[in-house]
């Protein structure tokens, strides 16, 4: 199944499947540690349900949201109408986001970069320096792929009461992981499968270097000390080299 299809037939559960509120909470606590003062807006690559462009706006930022799954996107909506925050919502693939405004602060967090492919990473960063603002950042947040085995299943996660089921996992075999999704309750019977990308370190040295950035890396949102072995998630904290703050 290809990304877009994978995540509109997942839009239904998702915000069950992630416990909506809970991330919320955490995810708000988590990004105050990213956003200064003097930053004004932001950009969300990948918003999925909106839990991330929520809480940017909930600290007091102008927030632009993006997606490519419309399914997604219609459920974000309503999320941000619910608590009355006036996000903009659109619908774009990774590497066609327009290059018409600046930001102060861009993120994909959630392994979004895990869903797209080396071409579209490559273009992506390209632009990213286009988009962000002198003194802004950009934070990726993605699965510690180095920490996981190298062949084999790898439960990622079980969300379970009375009327459903949701088992998350993937299927490793070297760099190729397929990412599945069964779902299980009396409506809905289904098992969901998608390739991921598993990006290292290394990768994000590389695209830093050819586009002229600089980052941190931390081993969570929290900005813990990465490890290669034991972090759970990888954290790249980027910004233009004229800017970075030693």
């Amino acid at each position: 199944m290809n990304n877009k299809d994978f995540y509109n037939s997942l839009s239904l559960n998702y915000d069950l499947m992630i416990n909506f509120e809970k991330s919320l909470k955490n995810k708000t606590e988590s990004l105050r540690n990213f956003v200064e003062k003097q930053y004004n807006n932001a950009l969300d690559i990948g918003c999925g349900t909106g839990v991330d462009s929520i809480a940017l706006s909930e600290l007091g930022l102008k927030v632009d949201a993006v997606d490519q799954s419309n399914e997604m996107l219609k459920l974000a909506k309503l999320n941000a109408q619910k608590r009355e925050l006036n996000i903009n919502f659109f619908q774009s693939k990774t590497d066609a986001i327009p290059l018409t405004k600046r930001y102060d602060l861009i993120i994909s967090l959630g392994n979004t970069i895990a869903n797209i492919s080396n071409e579209e990473l490559e273009i992506l960063f390209k632009k990213l320096p286009i988009i962000l603002n002198k003194n802004g950042k950009i934070i990726i947040q993605i699965l510690n792929f180095s920490s996981l085995p190298k062949s084999g299943y790898y439960l990622l996660n079980k969300y379970e009461n009375d009327n459903i089921q949701i088992i998350r996992k993937y299927l490793i075999k070297g760099n190729n992981i397929d990412f599945i999704i069964e779902i299980n309750s009396a409506e809905r019977k289904e098992t969901i499968v998608t390739k991921i990308f598993p990006y290292s370190l290394g990768d994000f040295e590389k695209l830093t270097q050819k586009n002229d950035l600089t980052f941190n890396k931390f081993g969570n949102l929290r900005k813990d000390i990465y490890s290669p072995i034991n972090s759970k998630n990888l954290i790249i904290e980027i910004q233009k080299k004229n800017s970075f703050n030693h």
